[in-house]
């Protein structure tokens, strides 16, 4: 009964739970889901102190609907839908796009910046990634500055390997223009009308296991660069749930803390992604009802750090979802669409 009254009030208050645990370690820095905009989520950003902002496109254009089978620029389906132009044509180097090399020219961006007198660590840089009817020259590719990409240069390339739909991925050399790059596996059929979902993911480390110290008023800018060689109308790259994860780095005072859990997307429909520290043997995730009733468990896989939930089950309603693997415990309150 009494764990049922502080659900209930923790809900309620939208508060996380609290108890003796170490700053999270991989919270979701920044969230653009592309489903209705290029704005992130304000309600997922970690730090919440972080200013909002937009993705954007040079060298491609959103889609403008007038394919066979029109995508809209975003859609809660797809993500955002763009090309070299806006019919989802213009990839080949004939007509100016880039062929199967990826191009340093055209690329989608986001940043982050550093809220004052807070330090982070930004880990890598996820997304769900497609070609719609095509895998003919498709790669993907990620570098970073800290700077602005401007003077002195310090554009860096991301290294390590990459989680992708096929699993982990070594990456490999695309011409001359980066060395780290990834194959885009998985062509995407619009017409099916099925969304653009977790079997799409990528996943790249910006610097290995070291990841990027991003200082207070800092900003990080991420590029993604995207190729294909097709000579098709409608060959739309597809790009939804761009994620930038992050870790905040511990201040020497800080012994305990509390903990709030950054889940995205956030309302949901069916499926929601719990990021967390590499998970021990015994992690959970678990979702109470308002009423503190446990309505759903799911085991972590050891060692990963991020968990799918699965909510299709559950009525449209509010939520609160836990993490807690023995020696930590967050919590976040989501609501179900």
């Amino acid at each position: 009964m009494k764990n049922s009254l502080l659900l209930s009030g923790l809900l309620a208050a939208g508060l996380a739970f609290s108890g003796q645990a170490v700053a999270q370690t991989t919270p979701v820095l920044k969230v653009w889901s592309l489903r209705a905009g290029a704005q992130d989520s304000a309600a997922l950003r970690s730090p919440s102190t972080m200013t909002s902002s937009n993705v954007t496109l040079r060298k491609f254009v959103l889609s403008n609907g007038t394919a066979a089978t029109p995508p809209k620029p975003y859609s809660s389906l797809f993500g955002m839908a763009f090309a070299p132009a806006a019919d989802g044509g213009g990839w080949s180097t004939s007509a100016g796009g880039t062929g199967s090399t990826l191009r340093r020219y055209f690329y989608v961006q986001c940043t982050a910046t550093a809220p004052a007198g807070v330090t982070l660590r930004a880990d890598s840089i996820a997304m769900n990634l497609a070609i719609a009817s095509s895998v003919s020259g498709t790669f993907l590719g990620v570098v970073y500055s800290k700077n602005g990409f401007t003077s002195p240069a310090d554009s860096t390339e991301a290294s390590g390997s990459a989680r992708t739909p096929t699993g982990t991925v070594a990456g490999t050399a695309n011409g001359t223009t980066l060395n780290n790059t990834f194959p885009i596996t998985q062509s995407f059929t619009i017409a099916n009308n099925t969304p653009l979902n977790r079997a799409f993911r990528y996943s790249v480390p910006l610097n290995g296991a070291t990841g990027v110290t991003i200082a207070p008023g800092q900003t990080l800018t991420v590029r993604i660069y995207v190729s294909s060689s097709s000579s098709s109308t409608g060959r739309y790259a597809l790009m939804r749930d761009l994620t930038l994860k992050s870790l905040q780095a511990p201040l020497a005072a800080r012994s305990a803390v509390q903990t709030n859990l950054a889940v995205y997307p956030n309302p949901t429909q069916n499926q929601l992604n719990v990021p967390h520290t590499a998970a021990s043997r015994d992690a959970r995730v678990t979702v109470f009802s308002t009423t503190g009733s446990k309505v759903a468990a799911f085991a972590a896989q050891a060692g990963s750090t991020e968990t799918p939930v699965d909510l299709s089950a559950l009525p449209k309603g509010l939520y609160l979802v836990e993490y807690a693997d023995g020696t930590q415990r967050s919590s976040a309150r989501i609501v179900k669409e």
